[in-house]
């Protein structure tokens, strides 16, 4: 294989890979994932990469294996006290399989492909990607129930991972953005996250306030709301309203 289809396949799979992996969120919705044992981290989407109308959120490619909630927050305040509990171990078993695939598609196959091991470390890439992605599956397929997956979405998801092998590196992503998320974002965030995450999430979310106070018309009901739940937050934090 000449060298610039090479380098070409390779730039076709990570460009799959991170193309799959983006998130397409509206502006008041945002991320919760899992970050170290017992913490939460809160992401929110590019306002300066936007795509039909969504901001874009692309998570980190090391961190493959944690869940990402999906989830809305109320930009006039006042939501409704629902509580809802993220699992963050729910797929902690398809955390090998997903590693295992991405050691074959980033070690594996460039190995193979760019160096005089060839044929041997391309086979050993295909077998270890199509292997891990069937016990993964198998695995989600005998879970599905207590993952709250639809059968039909399954399916579907099953599909694009044995069609495009890329986009199988996001299978616990895909699982855990699906899963319906009834509490307001900045509730679950104040609730669930340390002192210190909490108030990067609060600036945050005071920032997107001031964004939709300045887009707000002057004078309107809702920009009365949106103005005293900027003081709100504000004010939980001890900063200068």
């Amino acid at each position: 294989m000449p060298l610039q289809a090479e380098l070409a396949l390779m730039g076709l799979v990570l460009a799959l890979y991170f193309y799959d992996s983006a998130l397409l969120l509206y502006c008041n919705e945002g991320v919760l994932s899992p970050r170290g044992a017992r913490g939460w981290a809160v992401g929110f989407g590019s306002d300066k990469l936007q795509l039909r109308g969504r901001e874009t959120y692309v998570p980190s490619p090391l961190t493959l294996h944690r869940p990402l909630y999906r989830l809305a927050w109320a930009f006039e305040g006042g939501a409704a006290d629902r509580r809802w509990t993220p699992d963050a171990r729910a797929y902690r078993a398809l955390a090998p399989w997903v590693w295992s695939m991405a050691v074959a598609l980033f070690v594996l196959l460039p190995l193979g492909l760019f160096t005089r091991l060839g044929q041997p470390l391309l086979l050993a890439a295909l077998l270890l990607l199509y292997g891990s992605l069937l016990c993964a599956l198998s695995w989600v397929w005998l879970n599905h129930k207590r993952l709250r997956i639809p059968l039909r979405q399954l399916a579907a998801l099953s599909f694009e991972c044995l069609t495009c092998a890329p986009f199988a590196l996001n299978l616990v992503r895909h699982l855990s953005a699906r899963v319906p998320a009834e509490e307001d974002l900045e509730c679950a965030a104040r609730r669930l996250q340390q002192p210190a995450d909490w108030q990067r999430t609060r600036h945050a979310l005071i920032a997107r306030l001031d964004d939709e106070i300045g887009a707000e018309e002057e004078g309107s009901a809702r920009l009365g709301l949106l103005q005293a739940h900027r003081r709100a937050l504000a004010l939980e934090g001890g900063d200068v309203v």
